[in-house]
């Protein structure tokens, strides 16, 4: 039993989701995998705009707080669009990341 404990340590220290955390919408996803939709390129585009931008670093301080992200929300949907009309991303782009 004793060798089981650091596993059993590690499997219960592991961070628990489960769909309701997402209030059943399935629109709803976490941070991470929304940040995962964005490539490097765009994500380096964003951080290079951030150290001039308010609008943008109000919303990236805005999502640092939250767990999860709702691809439906007007804050979600109105910085993509803001982003792409600061040519950061194209509205093709922002289309496919809000998918």
């Amino acid at each position: 039993m004793v060798k089981l404990a650091p596993l059993l340590f590690l499997l219960c220290s592991l961070p628990v989701a489960s769909f309701a955390e997402y209030d059943d919408n399935p629109r709803t996803i976490p941070l991470q995998t929304f940040k995962d939709r964005f490539t490097t390129g765009e994500l380096v585009d964003i951080t290079s705009a951030y150290a001039e931008d308010a609008y943008i670093r109000t919303v990236v301080s805005k999502l640092s707080d939250i767990g999860s992200v709702d691809l439906d929300s007007a804050i979600i949907k109105d910085s993509m669009g803001y982003l792409a009309s600061k040519s950061i991303i194209s509205m093709d782009r922002a289309r496919d990341i809000l998918k």
